[in-house]
C-alpha cells in the first residue's frame, strides 16, 4: 500500500512540527528578553540565558529551529543523498542535545529545562523516523533489479 510506505514520513513531519514550535517559541522569548516559564525543572530560563545556550555567538533557540525547518523542507524527498545527510544532521543534533542535558546536570544545580527537553523529545522522535527511512530505502535498493 503507498500509504504505509509513507507512514514515517508524516510522523517524522509530525516531530519537526512539534520540534520548530518548541524552539520558535524559544527564539521569540529569546529576541524579546522574555522569560520562558517553566513548570517543571525550573531551569528554563537559565538554560536560554546561560553562556552555554550560545554556539559561535548565536542563541541555540536560533540553531535549532533553523536545522528543524531544513529537516522539515527535506523530509517528503526520496533521494537517498538527502536521506543520509538528514541522518547525519539529526545524528549531530541527537549528539549536541546529550552533550546539553550533561552541561544542564553539571551547571544548572539539578534544574532541568523543560522546554529544552521536550525539543529533545521531538528531535530524536524524528530522528529516529529518519534512521527508519533510510534503512528502509536501503533495503529497497537492495531488492530491485539493477
Amino acid at each position: 500500500m503507498q500509504f504505509d510506505r509513507r507512514i514515517p514520513t508524516y510522523l517524522q513531519m509530525l516531530a519537526l512540527i512539534g520540534a520548530i514550535g518548541i524552539s520558535g517559541y524559544l527564539t521569540y522569548t529569546k529576541a524579546t528578553n522574555g522569560i520562558p516559564p517553566c513548570t517543571a525543572g525550573g531551569g528554563c530560563a537559565a538554560a536560554l540565558y546561560s553562556p552555554w545556550g550560545y554556539m559561535a555567538g548565536i542563541p541555540l533557540a536560533y540553531i535549532g529551529l533553523t536545522a528543524a525547518i531544513v529537516l522539515l523542507l527535506a523530509s517528503p524527498w526520496r533521494l537517498m543523498e538527502l536521506r543520509a545527510i538528514s541522518l547525519v544532521l539529526f545524528f549531530v543534533g541527537a549528539i549536541f542535545t546529550i552533550y546539553l542535558r550533561y552541561v544542564e546536570q553539571a551547571h544548572f544545580n539539578g534544574h532541568v529545562c523543560a522546554w529544552c527537553v521536550s525539543f529533545m523529545v521531538f528531535w530524536w522522535i524524528a530522528g529516529a523516523f529518519e534512521l527508519a527511512r533510510v534503512i528502509r530505502m536501503g533495503r529497497a535498493a537492495d531488492v530491485e533489479p539493477a
